[in-house]
C-alpha cells in the first residue's frame, strides 16, 4: 500500500499568487480543512530567490474536493494522492511540489491494512 502514497493526480491552474501567499501565511479561519504549510528552496532553479510553498490538507479528501479547495486558495497546481492526501502547490514550485503524501491525518488508520 505504500505505493498508493506515491500515486497521484496533478493539474495546473491559472492561480492567484497573492491569494496563495496570503492563505499560506495566515490562519485558515472559516475553511473546511486545516492544513500544514511546507516551504523549501528550489534547488533546480539556481539564483531564483524564491521558495516553493505547498499546503497539505490535514484530513483525507476526495479528488474533486482537493481540486476545489486548491482553486480557492489561489494555488497554481495541485496533487491529489490516491491515499486521499491533498497538496495545493504555489507558483514557484517545479513538478507539482513534493511527490510525497504528508497529510497529518491521512491516510486514515487502517489504510495500509486494506487489500488492493
Amino acid at each position: 500500500m505504500a505505493e498508493m502514497r506515491r500515486k497521484s493526480h496533478t493539474e495546473e491552474f491559472e492561480g492567484m499568487s497573492a491569494l496563495f501567499r496570503a492563505m499560506s501565511s495566515s490562519p485558515n479561519d472559516g475553511y473546511t480543512y486545516n492544513w500544514s504549510v511546507v516551504s523549501f528552496s528550489n534547488d533546480g532553479q539556481p539564483d531564483s530567490g524564491f521558495n516553493c510553498t505547498v499546503l497539505y490538507l490535514d484530513q483525507c479528501t476526495s479528488w474533486n474536493r482537493c481540486r476545489q479547495t486548491c482553486l480557492k486558495t489561489g494555488a497554481t497546481s495541485y496533487r491529489w494522492f490516491h491515499d486521499g492526501c491533498c497538496e495545493c502547490v504555489g507558483e514557484h514550485c517545479m513538478n507539482y511540489g513534493i511527490n510525497e503524501s504528508r497529510c497529518r491525518l491521512c491516510p486514515e488508520p487502517g489504510f495500509d491494512d486494506e487489500e488492493d
